[in-house]
C-alpha cells in the first residue's frame, strides 16, 4: 500500500514507445498544445526553450490546458523567482503542466513534488519529463496521495520550505475545499497558490466549482491575477463536451494566481483542529496497527 508515501519512477517505461498504453492510461481527445504555440513565441526566451523541447517529443499523450495557460505558468514562476524553492503540483494527469514546470527548474532553481491519487499518472508524467528534461527529472519526487496526506506526511515534516502550490487535481467543490483547508495548517510556508479550471462547469455528478471553493476558503474578496485563456461566445469550448458533459463558462479566466501575502484563510476556523482535515500521523497509524 503506497498511498500517503513517495513512490519510485518506473524504469521499465524508459524504452517503451507508448508508456501510456503500458500503464493502462486511456487517452480521450489526444489534444496536444504544441501545434498552437506560434503566437506565444518570441516573448519569453525561457518559455521558447521549454516549448521547443516539449514540442519535439514524439509521444502519445493528452494536454488539457491552453497554450496561454502554460505560457502564464512560466511567467508566474519568473515573477516569483527568488521567493520560492519548491513547487507542489497537485493533479498531474499526463504531465502537461508538469513539463512546463520542470522546464523552469534550471532557470529558477527549485524542487518539484508531484501529488496525485493515481500512481500511473505520476509515473507517466515523470517519464514524459525524463524524456525532455532529464536533469530536471532528478529533482522531482512522486507522492502517491491527496493534499491532506501530503500536508501531513511531507509539508509538516519539512517546515521552512517556500512553496508554490499548483492545484489541478479533483475539481469537485467538496474535495477542493478539503485540499485548500489542509494547506491552511502550513500557511506560513505558502508563497502562492495557482488554481486551474476556475472556469469549468459540468453535470451535477462532478460538481466542478473550483472558483466557488476558493471563495469558500478565502472569502469573496480574493486578491488574484487571472491566467490562461477566457473563452467567449457560443463556441465548442463553451458547450458541454461528449466525454463528461464539461464546458467552460464564457469570459471566465482559466486559472488564477493567489499571492498568499495578499490573501488569508477564512476557513477553517482557527479552533478547528488538524484532526478534522488531515489523516492521522504515521505514529498513530503504527500504534493502531
Amino acid at each position: 500500500m503506497t498511498f500517503g508515501t513517495f513512490i519510485a519512477a518506473d524504469e521499465a517505461l524508459h524504452d517503451l514507445p507508448d508508456p501510456a498504453a503500458a500503464l493502462g492510461i486511456e487517452i480521450l481527445s489526444g489534444y496536444q498544445t504544441r501545434g498552437d504555440m506560434h503566437s506565444l513565441l518570441g516573448q519569453n526566451r525561457i518559455f521558447d526553450r521549454i516549448a521547443g523541447t516539449v514540442g519535439a517529443l514524439s509521444l502519445a499523450y493528452e494536454d488539457q490546458c491552453s497554450p496561454q495557460y502554460y505560457y502564464d505558468i512560466v511567467r508566474t514562476l519568473r515573477d516569483y523567482h527568488g521567493q520560492f524553492d519548491r513547487v507542489v503540483e497537485v493533479g498531474v494527469l499526463m504531465g502537461g503542466s508538469t513539463a512546463y514546470l520542470a522546464g523552469c527548474i534550471e532557470a529558477f532553481d527549485f524542487d518539484l513534488d508531484l501529488v496525485d491519487i493515481s500512481a500511473e499518472y505520476l509515473r507517466f508524467a515523470h517519464e514524459r519529463v525524463r524524456r525532455t528534461f532529464p536533469d530536471a527529472a532528478r529533482r522531482i519526487r512522486l507522492f502517491h496521495g491527496d493534499v491532506p496526506a501530503y500536508v501531513r506526511h511531507v509539508m509538516l515534516e519539512e517546515r521552512g520550505r517556500r512553496n508554490i502550490v499548483h492545484h489541478d487535481g479533483d475539481h469537485n467543490f467538496e474535495q477542493v475545499v478539503k485540499d485548500l483547508s489542509a494547506l491552511s495548517f502550513v500557511r506560513e510556508d505558502l508563497v502562492a497558490l495557482i488554481a486551474q479550471d476556475t472556469h469549468l462547469r459540468g453535470t451535477p455528478r462532478f460538481m466542478n466549482f473550483v472558483d466557488m471553493a476558493l471563495y469558500a476558503v478565502f472569502g469573496t474578496e480574493l486578491n488574484y491575477a487571472s491566467i490562461g485563456t477566457a473563452y467567449h461566445g457560443e463556441g465548442e469550448m463553451t458547450r458541454p463536451n461528449c466525454y463528461q458533459g464539461n464546458y467552460f463558462m464564457p469570459g471566465v479566466a482559466e486559472g488564477v494566481v493567489l499571492p498568499m501575502a495578499a490573501n488569508r484563510f477564512l476557513y477553517p476556523h482557527p479552533l478547528l483542529g488538524a484532526e478534522h482535515f488531515l489523516p492521522p500521523a504515521r505514529e498513530a497509524l503504527d500504534a493502531a496497527a
